[in-house]
This record gives structure tokens, C-alpha cells and sequence, in this order.
């Protein structure tokens, strides 16, 4: 698992580990179900287990982990029908805060845009480095809407399913995504909000269809595999 040591030196001890884990499940390193073995991640740290027992029940409140016989700590999963509920509640979120912004949209916050654009542009792997710019770009647009608790609902929804946009992301979904971007940014240079809060929302839903997509697939080729097994012979008595 990859975590920042430096963390910590800026928090306590729960709190950083808490982070590290956080991150960690953001980012994909755990399956969804996946056990969180506390005597590992003590080891993994170099700290004792009570200090993982206390950042395991922050994740527990937030949501992120689930405790279940035995004192045994998972990973909580998404069903399909609530990743795709919560990009949709994502993309008509950040739509809205894109209308709200648009009076308020600056040559500085378009600057930025472009920046961000030229910058998408070199990315060539749908890995950590694409994730990062893409956060950058919807932040810069959503940014000037003046709306924290919004930003905030918005921040976490997304925190809560890129874990499963980047299980299925491919390097056509980031070219594809790329243009998009670039489309909502003509409609703002136009000060078109309307139309680009339009894109916006369909470029969301893009990815929920992606998403979607790739699990329908993954649930298919499951299904393919275990009819495809040959049923073993019964045992002949003698």
C-alpha cells in the first residue's frame, strides 16, 4: 500500500493512519469487500494495534469500512445501482454550481482552464497523474459558484466513486474525456453557461455510462466462466 510517512509529522497518530487508509481505499489500492488485517497493518506502519483499531472506527463512521464476525474489518463496497445513482446526483451537482459560477468566472479562472486543458493534453495513461488534472479542471470550474457546503457534498461524492472510474477507466475514456473538457471550456470562453453546464453534465454521465458499462461486461464474463466450468464426475463406489 502506498501511504505519505510525512503525514505523519502533521497529525496525530489515528488521524494520519486514518488518512493513509482513506486515501488508500479512494484510490483503489483495496477491493471492494477486502479484509483490513489489524496485526498487518501494525506491522505495515510500525505502530501498535490499538492506534489502527481507533482510525478503522473513523472510517466505520464515515462509511468507508464495515465490521463483521469476529472483529474483522472490510472494505464497504458499492452496489452498481448506487454508483450509478451517485454520479448522476454528482453530475446535476456540479451543473448546477457551473450555472451559479458563471457570473462570477474571471480571464484568471479561464486561464486556469486552458492551463489545465494544455496540461491533459500530455497525459498519455489513464493513472494517478490524469486523476489529479481531472480534479484540477472541475474544481476550477465549480470553484467560483461560492457554494462550500455544495463544493463539499460534490468533493465527496466524487472522493467516494473514482475508485471505480479508474478500475474501468481505459485510454479512450481519457482522450474522450480530454475533448470533452475542452468542449465545456469553448462554451465558457463564449460565456455560454447554460451550454456549458449542459456538457458538463453529460461529460458525467459518460463516465456513470462507462462505469456501467464495465460492470455489465465484468458480470457477463463471470457468468460465461462458471457455465463454462465442466461439472465434476460423482464418485463410483465399488
Amino acid at each position: 500500500m502506498e501511504w505519505d510517512p510525512n503525514l505523519r509529522e502533521r497529525k496525530t497518530i489515528t488521524d494520519y493512519l486514518a488518512t493513509a487508509l482513506r486515501t488508500a481505499i479512494y484510490d483503489g489500492q483495496f477491493a471492494d469487500n477486502e479484509e483490513l488485517n489489524q496485526v498487518e497493518l501494525a506491522e505495515f506502519f510500525g505502530v501498535s494495534r490499538v492506534p489502527i483499531r481507533e482510525a478503522l472506527r473513523q472510517l466505520q463512521a464515515e462509511g468507508l469500512v464495515q465490521s463483521i464476525a469476529h472483529h474483522r474489518t472490510i472494505v464497504t463496497g458499492m452496489t452498481l445501482p448506487q454508483i450509478v445513482e451517485t454520479i448522476e446526483m454528482r453530475a446535476v451537482l456540479e451543473a448546477h454550481l457551473l450555472r451559479k459560477a458563471g457570473k462570477r468566472f474571471r480571464k484568471a479562472d479561464i486561464d486556469r482552464l486552458v492551463k489545465i486543458c494544455e496540461e491533459t493534453d500530455k497525459i498519455e495513461d489513464y493513472g494517478s497523474r490524469w486523476v489529479v488534472k481531472n480534479w484540477e479542471f472541475h474544481r476550477a470550474l465549480y470553484g467560483p459558484s461560492e457554494s462550500p457546503v455544495v463544493i463539499e457534498t460534490v468533493e465527496r461524492i466524487q472522493l467516494n466513486v473514482e475508485r471505480y472510474a479508474r478500475r474501468t477507466g481505459s485510454i479512450e475514456r481519457l482522450r474522450q474525456a480530454a475533448t470533452e473538457h475542452r468542449e465545456i471550456l469553448n462554451a465558457i470562453e463564449r460565456k455560454d453557461f447554460a451550454k456549458a453546464s449542459e456538457l458538463l453534465e453529460n461529460h458525467i454521465l459518460h463516465t456513470r455510462d462507462v462505469v456501467r458499462h464495465e460492470f455489465d461486461r465484468a458480470a457477463a464474463q463471470s457468468t460465461d466462466e462458471l457455465s463454462n466450468r465442466k461439472p465434476k464426475q460423482p464418485a463410483i463406489r465399488k
